[in-house]
């Protein structure tokens, strides 16, 4: 089954949301663009697709994936 992948990074002084050929935003805080990109994920799952959320932390490390959907 297809998966789709969404990530949350820190890019300098702002957070993006990143995804495959996708990077867009930027967020002043990690909760706003987790926001967005929970929204965002509403669409493939919606369809039935499998969603995986990445998110960095603030010290920089990217823990574990977890499955949204």
């Amino acid at each position: 089954m297809t998966e789709v992948h969404y990530g949350v990074v820190r890019v300098g002084d702002h957070w993006s949301i990143i995804g495959d050929h996708l990077r867009f935003g930027a967020y002043q805080t990690r909760d706003a663009a987790r926001a967005a990109a929970l929204r965002l994920a509403e669409h493939p799952a919606g369809l039935g697709l499998s969603v995986i959320m990445h998110e960095q932390d603030d010290d920089w490390v990217l823990p574990h994936p977890r499955t949204l959907s």
